[in-house]
């Protein structure tokens, strides 16, 4: 209404409410109140409403999170045919290919690490991982949990959660969680053009 009647200081305020709900800067996420859509109150939007609404208002700086909010409910969620969540079609292909590319790359990393944890063990007796009073059966479902809090996140959330702390000691979780984070930040970098917004944060 702001773009139609021509009030554009209610859009720029409108606008401004929204940045720290979809951030631009990897350092910003986490810090917030409020991620994505949530920023919207109740009844909560359906994500690929908001990015519906971002397209067509032109938001840009908010599009790469809002593809990425939209991508984290899945397929059955991009397809929904509800009025206002159909994406268009443009719009959906890019936002698959980036759900894809997010979730091949966690996946290749969270292989990597549950690897070099199983080699290394720990000598902790109250953790999941060790040595000492778990047997080879149980270490290897605590690596499954580990494998699949990296890949899914918190709320299916990747780059807006911490992931080991409740699984396994904490000596054993530094690490891979210093990792995990470098990792997502370089998602992070990725996502504009891997959701097919711009070729990079500066171009957004």
């Amino acid at each position: 209404m702001a773009t139609k009647y021509g009030f554009s200081d209610v859009r720029e305020q409108l606008i401004d409410s929204i940045k720290e709900a979809y951030p631009t800067k990897w350092e910003d996420p986490g810090t917030g109140k409020v991620v994505g859509e949530s920023i919207f109150g109740l009844p909560i939007p359906h994500p690929s409403a908001v990015l519906n609404v971002f397209l067509e208002q032109g938001v840009k700086f908010a599009l790469p999170i809002a593809a990425y909010r939209a991508a984290l409910g899945g397929f059955s969620s991009l397809i929904s045919d509800k009025p206002g969540t159909v994406l268009p079609r443009l719009a959906l292909a890019f936002t698959i290919h980036g759900m894809k590319a997010v979730r091949i790359r966690l996946a290749l990393f969270a292989h990597l690490v549950v690897c070099k944890m199983s080699l290394r063990g720990c000598r902790d007796d109250t953790c999941a991982l060790s040595v000492n009073s778990n047997p080879p059966r149980q270490r290897m479902e605590a690596l499954n949990m580990i494998y699949y809090a990296m890949v899914t996140g918190s709320n299916r959330d990747v780059l807006f959660s911490r992931l080991l702390e409740n699984i396994v000691c904490a000596n054993c979780a530094e690490a891979p969680e210093k990792v995990y984070s470098l990792w997502c930040e370089m998602i992070w970098k990725e996502l504009p053009r891997m959701f097919g917004v711009a070729k990079s944060w500066e171009e957004v």
